[in-house]
C-alpha cells in the first residue's frame, strides 16, 4: 500500500513535485525517511490474526452479516435505512486506479476500476465519473475488459499489493447495461484477478489471469478459459507452486489460439514478501490453451527466481509481442521483443537503464505494457512515470505532467489520438496520441480517494481535511476546490476546535507538521517527538476540552501544552517492547483517547494489544488487563464527553476459525472492567467509535463494512444508510452544530449525512 513514487522520494530526504488535478505542480517537502520499523503492510497487519493469516472466507462471511443487518434495519428502523449519504469530496483529486477501458460502442463512455472503490463510469469522455458498481459487492478491484458489443467484465481483488490486497475478491462479474447491474460469473476463489482478455473473434471466449490470495496459498490460481461466456470455466494453466498465480495474459489479435501468459510466484507476509520464485515465467500456447510451453532464453530461467512479468501483443502487427521482466526484489531484469508471435525473443538492451530507473526499485507494482493500436513500434511501460518508446523499445522517453505510479492505459477508438491513463492520482487523458510529456487533462470529478483520517472544524463545517494514500493531506479550504497542503502519504489530520487556523497534518511514520494559518505554511514537528518506533498511521489528538494540549504517540506518549510547538515524553514504552510479539504487531502506539472533561486522563492503545490509562497526564500509568480485552490491534479509544471513567475501545480483525472476537467494548469504571458491546455487528474490523454529543446511549462506529449505529449502547446495532458501500471507514466524526455525520472511507472519499435527533 506504500505508493512507490512516495517511497522513492521519502527514502532520500528531498523535495519533490506533486501534481494534483486542478492544481499546478508545486514543491512539497518530504522530511522524514522511511522508518525501517514501520509496518510493511499496515492494512493487512491490522486485520490479520497473530500468525498473519485471515481465513479465506472471513471477508465473505462479514459481507453476508452486513447484508443481514441491512435487512434487519430496513424492517425495524426504516428511517435509518433511508438516511442519505452524500459525497463531501474530494471530487477533483482522484485516488488509485487499477484499470481503464473504453466502450467500443458508445463514444465518450469510459470505465475505470478503483483500487478499493469499485467500478466508475464516465459518459463525457472522462471528464466526470459516477459509480457503476453495486454498493454491496467487494470494492477491491483487479481488472476490467469490454467486449465488442459493450458488455463489461470486472475482476475483483486487487492483484498488486496496495490496501486492496487486504480484501480478497469474489471472482468475475459481467454487466450488459453499462454497470447498472452485475452478474457473478464464478471464479469465486481466485482471491485477485490480474487480467481479463476477450477473444476478438468470439466474445464468448474469455481468458482470465487469476493471481490468487496475496497473503495465503492455494485457491484458484493460474489461467482460466471459458468458451460459453462464463457459464463454465476450465483451468488451462496451473502454477508450479501453491503460491504461483497468473498476473498477465495476452491474446494474439490475428490468431486467438496463440496465447501468452505471465505467471508469478508471489506471497506476502505482514513483515516481508516473496515476490519471485521458480514458478514465475512467461508461457506460450499455440492451441488455444490446451498445451503450454515455458519460454526459455533469453527470458529468465526458473533458477533465477524471476519476479513479476508483463506481456502485450501489438494490435496492428500480430507477430509483434513485448515482454518485461523483473527480479523478486523489484529490479528490472529485461525488456524483450518477439517478431514471431512470441515463439522466439530478442533483447534490445539499450533502453533498459531508463526502464529500470522508472520502476524505482518497485517493479512489482508495475510490469505492464501497452502498444499503440496503429503503430507496433509505439510501446508504453508502466512505472513511477509512464515510459514511452517509438522505436520498439530501443529508446525511451519519461512521462511528466501527471501523478506518479502508472497502472492503466487505454486508447479511445472514437477520438483519434486520445489516450487514457490511470494511476495513483486517478484518470487523465491526452489527445496527443500517447505522447507522455502531455499535455494531460485530469478528470474533474473522480471521487474514489483512499482516506486514513479526517477532521472537520467545529467552527465552520465547510472546513474539512484528511490524510490520503499517496495523495498527501488535503483540505477543502484555501482554494476553489480541495487542495494539497502536506505531502507524502497523508495520515492524521486534526483541526483545533476553538481555532480553525491551528491545524495539524501528518505523513507516514509520524511525519507531522503544524500550522497557525490554516495550513498555508506548515512547520515540521517530527524531530521534536521522543520515541524509537512510529506506526505508519501514528496518532495525534487534540485535548477536546483544552485544545492547547496535544498528544502524539510513537512507542511512548508525547505531550505538548503550547499547540504543538514544544514536546516532552510523558510515558515509558507502552508497547510490548522493541521485538514485536507476533507477525502483525510493530510495538507502536495506535490510538490516544483524551477525556473531554479532563485532559490529564488519557487512554492509550497499541498495535500489540496493550491498553493503558493515566489520570495525571502521564505521571503514572496503569495497564488495563481485563481478560475480556482481545489480544488484537487496538484501533480507537474514545472517552465519554461527560465522564472520564466511561470509555469505548475498538479492535481490528476478522472472524478467526470458529471463534468470534469482541470488536467494541465499554468501561464505566475507568478501565478496570470492560463489557463486550459488539452485539450483532459484522465480524469485521472496527476502526472508530464516537458518542453522540447529546444522547448518552447513542454510538456510531466506522467499520470495514460501513457505518453502524446503536441507540442503546450496543444491545442493538443498525446500519446507517442502506446504500452505504461496503468500503472501509477509517474515521467518523459528528459535527454537533449542524447534526452532520462524516465518514472517511478508504476508496470512496468522504461522505456526510444529516442525523436528526
Amino acid at each position: 500500500m506504500i505508493g512507490a513514487g512516495v517511497v522513492a522520494a521519502a527514502l532520500t530526504v528531498a523535495t519533490t513535485l506533486v501534481h494534483l488535478a486542478g492544481d499546478p505542480p508545486r514543491p512539497v517537502a518530504l522530511e522524514e525517511e522511511e522508518n525501517p520499523a514501520a509496518p510493511a503492510e499496515w492494512m493487512w497487519a491490522q486485520r490479520a490474526n497473530a500468525d498473519g493469516s485471515i481465513p479465506a472466507t472471513a471477508y465473505q462471511e462479514a459481507l453476508a452479516q452486513n447484508r443481514a443487518l441491512e435487512s434487519a434495519t430496513r424492517r425495524g428502523a426504516p428511517q435509518l435505512s433511508d438516511v442519505t449519504w452524500n459525497l463531501l469530496g474530494p471530487g477533483n483529486i482522484g485516488g488509485r486506479l487499477i484499470d481503464v477501458v473504453v466502450d467500443p460502442t458508445t463514444p465518450g463512455t469510459v470505465y475505470v476500476a478503483a483500487g478499493t472503490g469499485g467500478v466508475w463510469k464516465s459518459t463525457d469522455g472522462g471528464a466526470t465519473l459516477a459509480s457503476a458498481w453495486a454498493d454491496d459487492l467487494p470494492q477491491s478491484m483487479g481488472a476490467l475488459a469490454v467486449a465488442p458489443d459493450g458488455t463489461l467484465y470486472a475482476g475483483t481483488g486487487e492483484p498488486d499489493h496496495g490496501g486492496g490486497g487486504s480484501y480478497y475478491g469474489t471472482g468475475l462479474y459481467r454487466s450488459t447495461d453499462g454497470g447498472a447491474t452485475w452478474q457473478s460469473l464464478g471464479l469465486t476463489d481466485t482471491g485477485a484477478i490480474g487480467r481479463i482478455r476477450i477473444d476478438p473473434t468470439d466474445p464468448r471466449r474469455i481468458v482470465v489471469a487469476a493471481q490468487g490470495r496475496l497473503f495465503d496459498t492455494g485457491g484458484d490460481r493460474g489461467v482460466y478459459l471459458t468458451t460459453d461466456g462464463g457459464e463454465t470455466w476450465k483451468q488451462v494453466l496451473d502454477g508450479l507452486n501453491d503460491s504461483t498465480g497468473a498476473i498477465d495474459v495476452a491474446i494474439n489479435p490475428a490468431d486467438p489460439d496463440v496465447l501468452l501468459a505471465a505467471m508469478w510466484d508471489k506471497l506476502r507476509y505482514p513483515d516481508g514478501r516473496e515476490y519471485g520464485g521458480p514458478g514465475s515465467g512467461l508461457y506460450r500456447s499455440a492451441d488455444g490453451g490446451a498445451t503450454w510451453t515455458r519460454i526459455g532464453a533469453p527470458l529468465p530461467a526458473p533458477t533465477s527466481d524471476p519476479g513479476r512479468i508483463g506481456v502485450a501483443f501489438a494490435p496492428n502487427n500480430p507477430n509483434r509481442a513485448y515482454a518485461i521482466t523483473n527480479d523478486r526484489i523489484g529490479n528490472l531484469t529485461g525488456f524483450f521483443v518477439s517478431d514471431d508471435a512470441g515463439a522466439t525473443w530478442t533483447r534490445p538492451m539499450t533502453g533498459e537503464p531508463a526502464l529500470d530507473a522508472a520502476d524505482g526499485g518497485f517493479a512489482w507494482w508495475f510490469a505492464r505494457l501497452w502498444v499503440d493500436p496503429a503503430d507496433a513500434n509505439h510501446v508504453f511501460s508502466a512505472g513511477v512515470p509512464m515510459m514511452e518508446s517509438r522505436d520498439g523499445g530501443l529508446t525511451w522517453v519519461t512521462g511528466r505532467g501527471i501523478h506518479v505510479d502508472q497502472h492503466a492505459m487505454a486508447w479511445d477508438p472514437h477520438t483519434p489520438g486520445r489516450v487514457y491513463v490511470g494511476n495513483d492520482g486517478g484518470l487523465y487523458w491526452s489527445d496527443q496520441g500517447g505522447d507522455v510529456v502531455g499535455p494531460w487533462t485530469a478528470a474533474s470529478v473522480q471521487p474514489y480517494m483512499q482516506f486514513y483520517a479526517m477532521d472537520v472544524s467545529a467552527q465552520d463545517v465547510r472546513r474539512a481535511s484528511g490524510g490520503t494514500q499517496d495523495n498527501g493531506s488535503l483540505r477543502s479550504w484555501g482554494g476553489t476546490d480541495w487542495n494539497l497542503y502536506r505531502g507524502g502519504d497523508g495520515m492524521m489530520n486534526r483541526i483545533n476546535p476553538v481555532d480553525l487556523n491551528n491545524v495539524y497534518a501528518c505523513s507516514q511514520n509520524g511525519g507531522c507538521a503544524r500550522s497557525d494559518n490554516g495550513g498555508d505554511t506548515m512547520t515540521s514537528i517530527r524531530g521534536r517527538f521522543a520515541g524509537t518506533r512510529f506506526n505508519w498511521v501514528s496518532p495525534l489528538e487534540i485535548a477536546p476540552g483544552t485544545p492547547d494540549t496535544v498528544y502524539f504517540g510513537s512507542n511512548v506518549l508525547n505531550r505538548s501544552d503550547d499547540r504543538g510547538r514544544t514536546w516532552r515524553a510523558v510515558s515509558p514504552d507502552l508497547t510490548g517492547g522493541p521485538t514485536p510479539r507476533n507477525a502483525t504487531s510493530y510495538a507502536t502506539i495506535t490510538t490516544i483517547g483524551i477525556a473531554p472533561t479532563d485532559k490529564e486522563t488519557v487512554y492509550v492503545g497499541t498495535d500489540d494489544g496493550y491498553l493503558w490509562v493515566t489520570r495525571n497526564g502521564g505521571g503514572t500509568w496503569t495497564r488495563l488487563t481485563d481478560p475480556d480485552l482481545p489480544d488484537r490491534w487496538v484501533t480507537r479509544v474514545t472517552v465519554d464527553p461527560e465522564d472520564a471513567d466511561v470509555a469505548w475501545v475498538t479492535y481490528s480483525g476478522f472472524r478467526w476459525e470458529s471463534e468470534t472476537q469482541p470488536h467494541v467494548l465499554m468501561t464505566t469504571d475507568g478501565g478496570a472492567n470492560w463489557t463486550d458491546i459488539s452485539g450483532n455487528l459484522p465480524q469485521a474490523p472496527i476502526n472508530d467509535v464516537i458518542r453522540h454529543p447529546k444522547h448518552r446511549q447513542w454510538l456510531y462506529v466506522g467499520t470495514d463494512m460501513g457505518v453502524f449505529f446503536t441507540p442503546n449502547l450496543g444491545r442493538t446495532w443498525l446500519k446507517v444508510g442502506e446504500s452505504f458501500p461496503v468500503v472501509p471507514v477509517h474515521d467518523v466524526h459528528f459535527h454537533a452544530g449542524t447534526k452532520t455525520l462524516f465518514a472517511a472511507t478508504f476508496g470512496r472519499s468522504i461522505y456526510h449525512a444529516t442525523i436528526s435527533d
